[in-house]
Order: structure tokens, then sequence, then C-alpha cells
């Protein structure tokens, strides 16, 4: 059994790994005003008012929990509208003000906590940060050094210090506070890249490019954000040959990559070299904080890396990359329209905004503006006839909205602009598949399965889907149980994979042993229909026919399409039809 989704578009930004402290939230209104019954909250429903502190703080934690942010937010200005130096109550609302980017209010909640838990770590982040903004780097040092250097606070207050001392000038001071980094693997590679900016900006050549060939060297084809800074610095220093190894690297680890679009055009005799990276303190104080919240969100911290985010952007409000990140944080979370609003705001000229343009089609698309997404997206492929990304965005969409024909369509387009394909190239192949399959177009689709698996031979998906499609065609049952039997052992915890294997049982009336996997089917997709038809089915065969009736029953309950829910009906009233006297041919294809 298989289901088509959406293919991603999106991949949260890689970076390394920070100090997940507190929670984050919403917009941030006036600091103790009470939240009156019945007040809107901005995603356009009703909030009841709660009672009292401790209700407040209840009713905050569960929209946290549910990644509402803003009515996190109004609920704990409820809270501590009754209890307003309770440091659990200020250090929650001081991250959910963060998370919103309302700088007054956090500024307030900021100074309220440090007094009432001077060692509160995401209090002297927030100051140390509006220190660096209003131009004291000897406060912001201060401020840094006083984050407890305990569990993930020993990376940041590296970083956070070493900006603060080169705001200073005190570029042997800022490198040596980047050191504790280097004793360990995972934080080698942000140590070199950040000690390279620094001393790019403080005018030591020479260590600056002995740290870019480490930050380079951190992981295959080196970090987007690295690569630029290093290619950038050797072409200002006339070394376009080492720009331009720099940039081959990462376009043989990234083959798809658009972002170099601009950099290797830089590479052209004449062409002026691209600015440094980062000018100023400032803005490598905000890239600190871009790593930070870039590292979260790969976690799945999602509170703590908005909260980065935010900060990073009121440091530097022209950071693309956080710009980027912000935008897949909210997607994330179903704040779509404050999703697109990020991807609209990446500047024309950053490597990153023909990605943010297909990222702002997709949250227009998640806004039920289908068609409006879909024309954005023809319009980006004509503009770039060599790209097939827009055109597999088209066809990602027309798959979700089951517009099948349409989908097969904009696949052809997309893998016609594909000259050779590769192993990574499979999803397309597969992704088309379904379509065709589901366009009545069987030859093709099966071709497309095939060819898919030849490019990736044990890929569990494909293995799955075929096989399947050979059960319901009663075609290939040895093959299609052994290709079913391969796809659970790479997937055993995937229901629909496991009930494809117990319908093969099924069809091939080996009933007890189809009854055993998709009983585990239906544990592991408990609200699929189709599943627990196939179970149903299985136990009338083995003489459960109470317990058939039961999951018949119990499919219904989850509204499956039309057709299922006709057969089911016609089961509960009248059962299944005797049991045949064998299993149905397994007729093999020869030659596929």
């Amino acid at each position: 059994m298989n289901s088509p989704t959406r293919a991603a578009l999106r991949a949260l930004p890689v970076a390394l790994a920070l100090f997940a402290h507190g929670c984050a939230q919403g917009p941030g209104d006036a600091a103790d005003a009470p939240l009156p019954a019945g007040e809107p909250a901005p995603q356009g429903r009703v909030l009841p008012a709660p009672t009292g502190a401790l209700g407040g703080y209840l009713a905050a934690r569960h929209a946290r929990l549910h990644r509402d942010m803003e009515a996190a937010h109004l609920y704990i200005v409820r809270a501590l509208a009754d209890e307003p130096d309770n440091p659990d109550l200020l250090e929650t609302a001081l991250t959910s003000a963060l998370a919103e980017r309302d700088t007054a209010a956090a500024g307030e909640f900021a100074r309220r906590l440090a007094a009432a838990s001077p060692d509160s770590g995401v209090a002297r982040v927030a100051l140390a940060t509006a220190a660096v903004i209003a131009g004291d780097h000897a406060a912001a040092a201060e401020t840094a050094a006083g984050i407890p250097r305990t569990g993930i606070g020993r990376y940041i207050v590296p970083l956070l210090r070493a900006w603060t001392l080169a705001g200073l000038g005190d570029a042997d001071g800022a490198l040596a506070a980047l050191e504790p980094l280097a004793s360990r693997s995972a934080f080698a590679g942000v140590r070199d890249y950040h000690a390279a900016l620094i001393a790019e900006l403080l005018g030591r050549p020479q260590a600056a490019e002995t740290a870019f060939a480490g930050a380079l060297g951190a992981q295959r084809g080196g970090a987007l954000r690295a690569v630029l800074a290093a290619g950038g610095f050797h072409l200002r220093a006339g070394r376009p040959a080492a720009a331009r190894a720099a940039y081959d690297a990462f376009l043989d680890a990234n083959p798809d990559t658009v972002f170099l679009d601009a950099a290797y055009g830089s590479l052209e005799e004449g062409a002026n070299s691209p600015p440094p990276l980062i000018a100023d303190a400032r803005a490598g104080y905000a890239e600190a904080l871009y790593n930070a919240a870039a590292s979260l969100a790969r976690e799945d911290a999602v509170e703590a890396a908005l909260v980065y985010a935010q900060l990073c952007l009121s440091a530097r409000e022209d950071h693309d990359a956080c710009r980027m990140l912000l935008g897949d944080i909210f997607a994330e979370s179903g704040r779509h329209a404050d999703a697109a609003a990020e991807y609209e705001a990446v500047p024309a000229e950053s490597p990153l905004k023909w990605t943010a343009r297909l990222r702002a089609a997709d949250t227009a698309a998640e806004l039920g503006r289908i068609d409006a997404a879909a024309e954005r997206l023809r319009g980006m492929a004509q503009e770039r006839p060599e790209r097939p990304a827009p055109l597999i965005a088209v066809a990602d969409l027309m798959l979700n909205e089951k517009r099948y024909e349409e989908a097969a369509e904009a696949y052809d387009r997309a893998l016609a602009r594909i000259p050779t394909l590769e192993t990574r190239h499979w999803p397309l192949l597969y992704a088309r598949g379904m379509s065709l399959e589901r366009s009545d177009n069987w030859e093709r689709a099966e071709g497309d399965f095939l060819r898919a698996l030849e490019l990736e031979p044990d890929q569990p998906l494909v293995l799955n889907y075929l096989g399947y499609s050979w059960i319901e065609m009663g075609r290939n049952y040895a093959r299609a149980r052994g290709m079913i039997e391969k796809a659970v052992k790479q997937r055993p915890n995937d229901g629909y994979i496991v009930d494809s294997l117990g319908w093969v049982l099924y069809r091939l009336g080996e009933y007890g042993e189809a009854v055993v996997q998709l009983e585990r089917a239906a544990s592991l997709r408990p609200g699929d229909p189709v599943i627990l038809d196939h179970f149903g089915d299985a136990l009338w065969r083995v003489g459960r026919r109470n317990e058939a009736r039961f999951q018949w029953l119990r499919a219904l309950s989850f509204e499956p399409e039309p057709e299922l829910e006709t057969a089911l009906r016609g089961k509960l009233d009248n059962g299944l039809a005797p049991e045949p006297e064998a299993a149905p041919p397994a007729v093999e294809t020869e030659d596929l």
C-alpha cells in the first residue's frame, strides 16, 4: 500500500549545535496588559481569557506545544500581569517576544529577567545582542562572558565573545576566544569559519587563508556560507583559481545547486570582486546567531531556532540566509503567510533568491492558491529553460492535488531538461510513475518504476509501489512478494509497506500470516481505511467474522474514497464471497 505526497521543496539549513533555552511564541503588545475575554488572536481565532497567573501559564504552555506562538505570547503576558517578577514567566515572555522580533518588549523582559535571575542565558544573549546593535561592544563582551558555560553554552559563549572582542579591535583576544571550539571535532569547522572571518576583517590575511582552508575541509564541498566567504576572499586577494576550486568542490557535492551562479560570474575577466560576506563585527555577531538558529532548526528545536533567527535579523536585517531559515521555520510551523513574507523579503541580488521564489510558490499552494502557485512556477521555468526545479515543483503540486495527468505532463517536461539520469533522479521517475499509474497509463508507469530500480535497486518505496501494483493486477506474485519483503526489511515500521506484504500473502491464500502482517500494519497506520479494509478481509477468511466487521466499520469511520465506501457497506451487509479453491494464478511477466 502506498500513498503519494508532495516531495519536499525545502530542507532547513545545516550548521552546528547550540543552546536550547526557553520557548518561543508571538507578537508582543503592551507588556503587562491583561488579555480580555474574547480578544481575537492574530491568527483570527477567539481566545478565551484564563484566570490568574497559573491559568495564563498553562494556556501559554499548551499553545507552545502546538507551536501557536502568537497565542502563547498573549497568554504569558496575561500571566505576568499577576506575577510580574516570576522568573519562569519572565523567561517565557522574553523568548516569546524575541521569537516575534518585538525588540521593545524583549528588552524590557530581558532586563527584568536578568535582575530576577542573573544566570539566565537567554536574558544575557538578548542583552548582549542589544549592546552590539547599540555599538557598545565592551558591554556586549562583558554580558556574553556571563552566559552559563554548561551544556550547549560551551558553544555559544566562544562565538559571541569572539565577535564582541573583534568589535573592540582585539584580534588576538577574539581568535583566542574561539579556541575552546577547536577541541571538539563537531565544532572545529565553525571555529575555523569564524576565525577566518575575524582574521580577514582585522587585517590578518595569512591567518584567514589558513582558517578558510580548515572551514572548507570540515565537510564535503564546504558549507555554502563558508564557500561564498572563502571565494570572495580569494578573489579580493587576486587568486581566482583558488576561488574557482572552492566553487567547484561545492558544485561537485551539490550538482543541482543554483547558489553559485553569481559567484561563478565573478570569476569572469573584468568582473568586480564580491564585497566581504562579513563587513563588520556586528555582522559577524549576527552570523554566529544564524549558525545557532540553523543548528537548532536541524535538531527540530523550533522555538529556540526561531528566537536565534529573530535575534540574527535584529542585528543584521539583510542576512539573506537567515531570512530563508526564518521562512522555513514558519512554513514548518504552519505559518505559511509569514513564511511567504520572509521568502519575498530575500533581496533580488541574493544567491538564495531563486530558491526563495520556489519556496514562496510552495507556501502559496499551502494557502490554497494552487493555480497561482503553478502559474508562478511555470513562469520561472520559462525564465530558466535549463532548470528542471520549477517544473518538478509544478508536478509535485499537481500530484498532491490528484491532478495526475497534469502531474505526468510536468514531470515529462522536467525530465526532458535532465541530459543524463543519475542515481539521485530516481524520485522523479517514481513520482512520474505514480502519476501515470493513477492516469491509467500502466505501460509507461511500469517502465518508470523499473528504470527507477535500475538507478536505485533496493529503494523500498519503489519496490513497494511496483510490487503492490502487480499484486492488484494479479501479476508477478512471486516477484512482487520478494520485492515487498525486501522493502519491509528496510522499513519495518512503515505501515503502508507492511500492508503490502500482508496483502500479497492474502492474495496468495496465506490468510493466517496475512492476519499477522495486516494487524501490525493497522497498528502502525490506525487511521488508514484501506489498511483496515484489508485487515478485515483477512480476519473474515480465518473465520473471525465479528472482528472483521468491526475493522470494516472502523474503515468507514475514516471517510474512505467513495468506491471503497461502497465496497465496505457491501461487506458489512453480505460478508465476503466464498473463498476460492486456490489462490489466483501467479502470472509472471518475462523480460522485465
